[in-house]
């Protein structure tokens, strides 16, 4: 893919809004020097690396590292012997050094979250001792500290004590100056690096000393008294001899990071390229980019698809900016798009093309996740007024050449893009031309978007196997396009709505309406019935899948609460069979101690007493029988459906109360002075005789289960379960939190795929008692637990 193809899809302008996201220009040249398709480890991998940094962004997290410097000159300074680095190059080459360090241990630490960027920095050279030497002679202002070596700390320190003695001098000299009056300037100065004082010009020769300057004026003259002379040589000689030993130290701290350039270049090229990768992974957060299906085949479909370019330039001016829907399958080949000018043909081939031509680079695009794009192997475009008087080109013949060059080179892995194809000629000759060029497009196996208002050629990607018509839609009533792409449907010019539109006079558009061609008026009104009947089809469809997702919705809560009524009557026969159990035991008991008492009994006195006795144990049963089944006939009658003012039971805290509200899953119960909001497959409905029964057993608090709310801990533990446990248990533990009074809690879901935390997200979104929420921090367990807030 050549440049102009990339200047004409405007991918040269992605470019330059991407690499303002950069942290150095390393990271700026790699990612305008990156080629379609052609990276070290895949275009897959690159693709999944950007995705990793979009997320990790995302969630809200900083680089480890504050600054990436551009060290390549100081590597290639380095490739000469004599040359040395300056402190502030030092600096670089440890700050370089240390974002290496930083960058490799955190993505190692957190490579389950980033596989495909830790497989990247995990090659980065991992050094310390030349960062330690470097910071142990050079200080944070890039100033060579005293203790680089002991022959430049005693330097300094001579400096320091000489320099404080030159200072008392000349503050002596100059009081003595001013007791005698002989002072022009109330201060030491500095001339040609010697101290000074300013004297009055008739006053040179008061003080014995060399004059080192004149003031412009010649009124002022600069002495340098002959007392401080010797110290003033002595200065110097200790500057010369700092400058030397500092030099010194640069060169030997060069010398040792000249032994590691081939490292040094190594960390250079892979964080040039992470720093590419990070700026494209900015631009996915501001465009709100994704990554889409890539398949080998020809299959192009574009799900809510937004030119980057304009979505960039539009949303800064508060402008809106249309989404593009359009599918090609396997055998379409060739979509020739028709519609009025200005009604967004261009954007939409255009779109197409940069999309396709960003994946190919490594970005991730503005569009929906279902979308599905090729990989094609190379971009060819044809588009935009090339005339050239130079070159004897007119606009039509530069067309031809860029259309007969787009058919030399293409191959069956092309994109092909054409605008306005065959327009600039006779109509007659243009169409011959046009499906020639079609014809040839469908021979080569290409896939190609092609605009036009040629109507032949309209009817002739109708009736050609291999090609589609597709219309950009016109609201006829506001006289503006919508700019929404129609499959199938070839579309109308609007040449007079458009003059309408441009405030043309009235007769003007009706004598031009009266030149028309009344077949090619037909048509235009066969057409507008056309997209009228698709358009009611699209809400037809629109309602039927509507109308199929709320079946889908009834259909899963209908199995949830028929699951929960199966389950609530299985625990109902188990609790059954324990009471029965339980009375057969009572019973027996009570034989036991009859048949006892009729043996310990005098013979003859103890049978009429036992068989009473038996007798009324009997009639106790067989009343015991009949209010069990008119219970239970009474509970297959009830109307299962929950009302405001049902008595029910919460199963997960054995509470007992009244039905409140009810809304859709959600239900409120009041429980004694607490109001209880839970799940409808959390509670089953009660009778008022089973909910005395309840109470009498719980010790009359109202059956409320104090043990079944106690909260062990603020951490629910997850892992093992699936989507669906885990949103039962997560449903409880909130209703739990809520009773105790606890605003904040931890829910621990572990890395894994992600689709356990992916499930339990989505059900806190929903939760309306679930304020916020968000990952955990690195010290709370990270990605692995999710911290919620009621």
């Amino acid at each position: 893919m050549d440049a102009v193809t990339k200047q004409r899809l405007e991918f040269d302008r992605i470019v330059d809004c991407a690499s303002q996201g950069c942290l150095s220009d390393m990271g700026r040249d790699h990612l305008a020097e990156v080629s379609a398709g052609v990276f070290p480890d895949g275009l897959q991998v690159e693709l999944q690396r950007v995705l990793e940094l979009k997320n990790f962004l995302l969630e809200g997290h900083a680089l480890p590292f504050p600054v990436l410097p551009d060290t390549r000159e100081m590597v290639k300074k380095l490739e000469t012997i004599d040359n040395y680095l300056e402190p502030r190059e030092l600096l670089d080459i440890h700050d370089l050094l240390k974002a290496s360090s930083l960058l490799r241990t955190f993505m190692f630490r957190n490579r389950t979250v980033y596989p495909a960027v830790n497989d990247l920095t995990v090659r980065l050279w991992l050094e310390k001792s030349l960062q330690f030497e470097i910071k142990r002679i050079v200080d944070d202002q890039a100033r060579v500290v005293d203790t680089a070596s002991d022959a430049l700390q005693m330097i300094r320190r001579e400096l320091a004590d000489g320099r404080e003695q030159l200072r008392r001098k000349m503050e002596r000299l100059m009081r003595r100056c001013r007791e005698n009056g002989w002072l022009m300037e109330e201060t030491v100065a500095m001339k040609n690096g010697r101290l000074v004082l300013g004297l009055k010009a008739e006053c040179k020769y008061k003080l014995p000393g060399y004059v080192q300057d004149y003031s412009q004026t010649g009124q002022t003259v600069f002495i340098e008294p002959a007392e401080v002379l010797e110290l003033n040589n002595r200065l110097q000689d200790l500057e010369l001899g700092e400058r030397r030993e500092v030099e010194r130290i640069l060169r030997e701290m060069s010398g040792r990071i000249r032994e590691e350039l081939e490292n040094i270049r190594h960390n250079q090229m892979l964080l040039g390229e992470f720093d590419a990768l990070y700026a494209r992974a900015r631009f996915a957060v501001d465009t709100s980019s994704v990554l889409p299906a890539l398949e080998q085949g020809r299959r192009l479909k574009i799900v809510r698809g937004y030119h980057p370019w304009l979505l960039v330039t539009h949303r800064r001016r508060g402008e809106t900016v249309y989404p593009l829907d359009l599918e090609l399958d396997e055998h379409e080949q060739v979509l020739v798009i028709s519609g009025p000018n200005a009604g967004g043909k261009s954007v939409a081939m255009k779109s197409v093309g940069l999309l396709c031509c960003m994946l190919l680079h490594g970005y991730l695009v503005p569009c929906h996740e279902s979308s599905v794009f090729p990989l094609f192997d190379d971009i060819a475009i044809g588009i935009g007024d090339e005339q050239s008087i130079e070159n004897d080109l007119s606009t039509f013949s530069s067309h031809l050449k860029q259309i007969r060059m787009i058919l030399e080179s293409a191959t069956p892995g092309t994109l092909v893009l054409i605008d306005e194809l065959c327009s600039g000629t006779d109509v007659e000759e243009g169409s011959a031309i046009a499906r020639a060029v079609i014809e040839q497009l469908l021979e080569l196996g290409v896939k190609a978007v092609v605009t036009t208002h040629l109507g032949e050629l309209k009817a002739y990607a109708h009736a050609r196997e291999g090609v589609l018509n597709g219309a950009m839609e016109f609201d006829r009533a506001s006289l503006s396009p919508s700019f929404r792409f129609l499959k199938g449907l070839p579309g109308n010019s609007f040449a007079f709505a458009m003059m309408q539109r441009l405030g043309f006079d009235e007769r003007v558009v009706r004598r031009a309406d009266g030149f028309l061609n009344r077949e090619v008026a037909g048509l235009d009104m066969m057409l507008d019935d056309l997209k009228g009947v698709m358009d009611e089809n699209r809400s037809l469809r629109e309602q039927l899948e509507k109308e199929r997702l709320d079946l889908e919705r009834r259909k899963r809560l209908l199995e949830q609460r028929e699951m929960a009524l199966r389950e609530r009557q299985q625990q109902t026969k188990r609790t059954v069979a324990r009471e029965v159990q339980k009375e057969v035991e009572h019973a027996k008991r009570e034989i036991r101690d009859i048949l006892r008492e009729a043996k310990e009994a005098p013979a003859g006195e103890g049978v009429e007493p036992a068989r009473r006795k038996l007798q009324a144990l009997r009639k106790k049963n067989e009343k015991a029988e009949r209010e069990i089944s008119r219970d239970s006939s009474q509970r297959d009658d009830e109307d299962m459906r929950l009302r405001p003012g049902d008595t029910v039971r919460v199963m997960t805290t054995n509470t007992t109360g009244e039905v409140v509200s009810v809304d859709g899953d959600d239900i409120a119960v009041q429980c004694g002075t607490f109001r209880l909001s839970t799940s409808v497959r959390n509670v089953e409905k009660i009778s008022r005789r089973k909910q005395k029964k309840l109470e009498k057993q719980d010790g009359g608090t109202g059956g409320w289960n104090a043990q079944a709310l106690m909260l062990e801990s603020d951490r629910l533990d997850l892992r093992g379960l699936n989507g669906d446990e885990a949103v039962v248990e997560i449903e409880r533990f909130i209703d739990k939190l809520r009773l105790n009074r606890i605003s904040s809690a931890t829910i621990i879901h572990g890395k894994g795929t992600g689709a356990l935390r992916m499930r339990i997200t989505e059900y806190l979104k929903k939760n309306r008692h679930v304020r916020s929420f968000r990952l955990g921090d690195w010290s709370e367990g990270g990605a692995g637990v999710t911290v919620i807030e009621l």
